[in-house]
């Protein structure tokens, strides 16, 4: 496994994270200032120099529940907040969006060009805002990013690769984006551009005294495919697709899955049950200490609340009855001194005191950043 995944991983998911911040910060009309507030503070935050630092120091790549904490402290860095919901279909957009740019760059000049990009874009968004203020943390990222990967030798460009992509392994959720623009087929999986070329080379006739006489491309059947089972999306590669203002892409009709098969019934799609299951407060471990470093204050008293595709998150709050309630008391009898003689000799100690006082998930101390 390569180690130096864990940049690539955080700065392009965290890329796509902001893309789809901006459109939703649009869409729903939140205040100007507040959106540039939102923006800045996530940037700022992602990209702390002291942070970034730590990040590019080579380490094994982290769980898709572990990176999964990382995006919930710093999603919430600003005045925003998201509910569960909210955050699982953040996640699972940022999640595909990298992953379809992985799967279709085949080679580490690729994969960078896609980071760079991302940064480029990134820095178009923040040079729209009032307060520019976190723009030249992008550029020291950059630099970062051409330093450590530009003369990549391609054996280790190969593991780096080989390395994401099992991070994204089984991570399927339809986008309704991508079904759209023929990004996705309709069962979910990302549709590559075709790994055939129609001709294998060329032939080239020379006459006795070294004159062209003719070139003829050399064409094999057996490469023959059926050209509607991939599709090749017109925009480069870490576009945001999210941009209102973009041109929509008609993908060209297709047949199906005919060479992948159906799916199985148990592959349908459904986010793993267990994906995220030590997001909220596990035992110590190593990856805290990454994500202790992001900078999270304590949440403004005029944060405000957005939604991630979808009106669940809207329902009003519970309202409490006034009304009065019949109570019942059910008395057990013996049993009563019994219960309050047992619960006199229940000792109850702070448990911060003992051992493992020391091994608290280090997390919590981004609460008190």
């Amino acid at each position: 496994m390569s180690q130096l995944a864990m940049p690539l991983l955080v700065v392009n998911l965290g890329c796509e994270m902001v893309y789809i911040l901006e459109q939703r910060l649009k869409a729903q009309s939140i205040p100007s200032d507040k959106s540039c507030k939102v923006l800045n503070d996530v940037i700022r935050t992602m990209f702390d120099p002291e942070y970034v630092d730590k990040l590019f120091a080579p380490q094994d790549i982290f769980t898709v529940s572990q990176t999964r904490k990382i995006f919930d402290r710093l999603a919430h860095s600003s005045i925003m907040r998201l509910s569960e919901s909210s955050m699982d279909k953040l996640f699972d957009l940022m999640m595909m969006g990298f992953k379809y740019q992985l799967l279709c760059s085949t080679n580490l000049n690729q994969m960078l060009e896609v980071t760079l990009l991302h940064l480029a874009t990134i820095r178009s968004i923040v040079e729209t805002l009032p307060d520019k203020s976190s723009a030249p943390l992008i550029g020291t990222v950059e630099a970062l990013v051409t330093k450590n990967y530009r003369d990549l030798p391609a054996g280790q460009g190969h593991l780096l690769r080989q390395s994401l992509l099992r991070f994204f392994q089984d991570k399927r959720v339809k986008v309704s984006l991508f079904l759209q623009e023929g990004i996705q087929s309709s069962l979910g999986r990302i549709i590559l551009p075709s790994p055939h070329n129609d001709y294998v080379g060329t032939v080239t006739t020379y006459s006795m005294s070294g004159a062209l006489e003719g070139q003829e491309k050399f064409k094999v059947k057996s490469a023959s495919i059926d050209r509607q089972e991939f599709f090749v999306h017109p925009v480069p590669l870490g576009t945001n697709l999210y941009n209102k203002e973009r041109a929509k892409v008609v993908p060209p009709p297709r047949k199906g899955d005919a060479i992948t098969g159906p799916l199985k019934p148990e592959e349908d799609y459904k986010t793993m049950g267990d994906e995220y299951a030590d997001r909220r407060g596990t035992g110590p471990s190593e990856f805290a200490y990454l994500s202790a470093l992001l900078k999270v204050k304590a949440p403004a008293a005029d944060n405000f609340k957005l939604n991630i595709f979808g009106d669940e998150d809207l329902a009003p709050e519970p309202t409490v009855s006034t009304k009065k309630v019949s109570s019942l008391a059910f008395s057990g009898g013996k049993n009563d001194q019994h219960l309050s003689d047992v619960m006199k000799t229940m000792k109850v100690t702070d448990g911060a005191k003992g051992s493992n006082a020391g091994e608290a998930d280090l997390l919590d101390l981004m609460d008190n950043a």
